[in-house]
């Protein structure tokens, strides 16, 4: 029998928004073995697992007791030895706007980061045990046909991602920084403006502080200037083109913002240490 990728956004699913279901030997129906990206969040429970995660161009272990938070248009690519389990989780951003959810609680729990971040949090005993327990609750509740299920997803869910919020600590406090703030700022406007090729500037003005103030903020927190942390941005899209698609080296380097492909093989090549056209043959060979 052939198996069939579940698919949230089936139009005769009348939850489309949100599925949950075990890690277990029917985890099968569910094929996470080839690199793929989606556009909804997803979160993967593990009680038991050995295995390995590539998310984005990192790989992370898979071990017990650890939750993988993995955001949209995230490339991600799980392998797991038999035997696991646990629970996924997956919904999108409109399960909040159904109920008149505040659109930054997803940015305030700050659990689906941006693809610098580690996505990986390790789950103590206690902690873990009372997690568990929430999304058995979420499970059975979701394959429940009783009255205002939905609204008591939605709190099952924002229950379990506001403890594992404060479990990851501080620096996941919903009372952000100033300068956090403004890092989270930075970085949204980094993911939708990183193909224009603006400069420091640009950025510093849209979140109304100084070139100065933003170019030592960003190297305070991640030890790299502002156009190397562009730069990443840029390179990171290339490697996502270029492993989901078919299109042409020409056509990736126009649609990043370069108007010349040479210029873009050499600046890929520079990050890279490969030429995009040797990286898509080295894909191809794994």
């Amino acid at each position: 029998m052939m198996k069939q990728k579940f698919d949230i956004k089936i139009p005769g699913n009348a939850n489309w928004f949100f599925n949950i279901r075990r890690i277990d030997s029917s985890y099968q129906d569910y094929d996470e073995s080839f690199p793929h990206q989606h556009k909804f969040y997803q979160f993967l429970f593990f009680e038991k697992a050995i295995g390995t995660h590539l998310i984005d161009d990192k790989v992370y272990e898979v071990e017990n007791k650890t939750i993988h938070f993995v955001s949209p248009n995230h490339i991600h690519h799980l392998k797991l030895a038999i035997g696991a389990s646990g629970f996924v989780c997956m919904f999108k951003e409109e399960l909040f706007f159904a109920h008149n959810e505040s659109s930054k609680f997803l940015e305030e729990i700050d659990l689906f980061s941006n693809w610098n971040t580690n996505p990986v949090l390790k789950v103590e005993n206690n902690d873990f045990d009372d997690l568990n327990a929430l999304l058995i609750s979420l499970k059975k509740e979701f394959e429940s046909q009783k009255m205002r299920r939905n609204e008591l997803l939605l709190m099952w869910l924002k229950i379990f991602l506001i403890n594992s919020s404060r479990i990851w600590g501080g620096r996941k406090d919903l009372h952000v920084s100033r300068k956090r703030k403004t890092i989270e700022g930075f970085l949204g406007l980094v993911d939708e403006y990183y193909s224009e090729n603006f400069p420091v500037s640009f950025y510093a003005g849209k979140l109304n502080i100084t070139t100065t103030y933003l170019s030592r903020l960003v190297n305070e927190v991640y030890d790299k200037s502002v156009s190397e942390f562009i730069n990443e941005r840029v390179v990171l899209e290339a490697k996502r083109i270029i492993r989901l698609s078919s299109k042409s080296i020409k056509e990736i380097s126009f649609e990043l913002g370069f108007e010349d492909p040479s210029y873009f093989s050499r600046f890929f090549k520079k990050h890279v240490q490969l030429t995009p056209v040797q990286y898509r043959k080295e894909l191809s060979n794994k």
